[in-house]
């Protein structure tokens, strides 16, 4: 699949899912400058249209290596830390 007209893929993250691969993207958008983060699933090197759907391991194996490519802004890792009480 295409990226969306005037979106720009800037960095992303993957984990395997077996035959399939999940990722967190981070796009910029040429219209608007505007950086959006998409979570998506692959297979074959093809985005699928369907959800991406994670166990809770899966889920944090993910974000993990989006903090670790940069994906996700140390702005966000600070707000969601400060919803998590621990």
């Amino acid at each position: 699949m295409k990226e969306p007209v005037g979106a720009k893929n800037v960095a992303s993250a993957s984990i395997s899912l077996g035959n399939e691969v999940g990722k967190i993207e981070r796009l910029t958008i040429s219209k608007s400058g505007q950086e959006q983060i998409r979570f998506s699933i692959w297979s074959q090197g093809k985005m699928l249209r369907r959800p991406l759907t994670l166990t809770e391991e899966e889920l944090v194996a993910l974000l993990q290596a989006a903090i670790q490519e940069g994906i996700l802004s140390r702005d966000f890792i600070g707000s969601l830390s400060s919803i998590i009480e621990i």
